[in-house]
């Protein structure tokens, strides 16, 4: 694992450098500000980092992206990578591995990774939330099915949305119909929101105060420094509650997650293919893992 955060942290020093460059603003957030708050570094049993930005640096980011990081660095989005449909940005290290079986069948770029999370702003009005959140997930949900192996998930029902899916993107371009999540999310102005929130990935399960972000520290991270919002004990206890200083070891949203960093994910797709196919067939005959 510590091989992967030194890729990790890599990924986030070229971040860093280019947000520098361009005068964006990025804060480490969720589990990396955690870690940078309390163990200085990674939490031991963590194996990613997030940061987030408030979403006009984010989009400028996002138009640089592809002039500013070279090869084996990649800034991918859904507008820079086949059928990749996730709300967030991830940087990848190309020449590196970490495969989720479950996306195993999709083509996009599946190196080692840092997550880059839009802060948008959260509107005031309930319906107008609940509007938001329908737009979203009806968007992503529709894509996702794109590349889903309908026999080995099991989700029969897929077959649908799938065959329209593809029907869609052979029409509009995958771009433009992505474009719908960012749009709806742009709608809401800042100024007249009083909270923030990665609301395409979590929706509103964590609101933070958008003044948390108005000012920046730096803070010890493994042999760097990374920045940080100033008030960032409102953004953790808003995140993990009043006793985020005290440890308490969960899971991650990457266990099953196969990393390599010597090898492209390129080389080790086959094998998590296999993988994948294994434990799913297991999975839809009920048949126990062997040890």
């Amino acid at each position: 694992m510590k091989e992967v955060w030194a890729v990790e942290t890599d990924l986030l020093v070229q971040l860093l450098d280019v947000c520098k460059k361009h005068n964006l603003r990025v804060w480490v957030a969720d589990g990396t500000l955690l870690g940078a708050v309390r163990h200085k570094g990674f939490i031991p049993w963590d194996n990613d980092i997030d940061v987030c930005m408030l979403r006009d640096d984010y989009d400028r980011l996002l138009q640089i992206g592809s002039d500013a990081f070279k090869h084996p660095y990649f800034l991918q989005s859904p507008y820079t990578d086949k059928r990749y449909y996730h709300g967030h940005a991830q940087l990848r290290n190309s020449e590196t591995a970490a495969i989720r079986p479950s996306d195993s069948h999709r083509p996009f770029n599946q190196g080692i990774f840092i997550d880059i999370f839009p802060l948008d702003a959260v509107p005031e009005n309930m319906e107008q939330r609940q509007h938001v959140m329908r737009r979203v997930r009806k968007v992503t949900r529709f894509l996702h099915a794109y590349d889903t192996p309908i026999l080995l998930s099991g989700r029969i029902g897929l077959v649908f949305r799938k065959w329209k899916c593809r029907w869609q993107v052979w029409r509009k371009g995958w771009q433009n119909i992505y474009s719908e999540v960012d749009d709806v999310l742009r709608a809401t102005n800042l100024e007249q929101s009083k909270n923030v929130a990665e609301i395409s990935f979590s929706g509103y399960d964590f609101l933070l105060d958008k003044h948390i972000f108005d000012e920046t520290v730096m803070l010890p991270f493994e042999h760097i420094e990374v920045p940080a919002p100033k008030d960032y004990d409102g953004f953790l206890r808003a995140v993990y509650g009043d006793n985020y200083m005290t440890p308490i070891q969960t899971g991650t949203a990457h266990d099953d997650v196969l990393f390599d960093t010597t090898r492209s994910y390129r080389e080790l797709m086959p094998q998590a293919r296999r993988l994948y196919r294994r434990k799913q067939l297991r999975k839809l005959f009920g048949l126990k893992r062997k040890n």
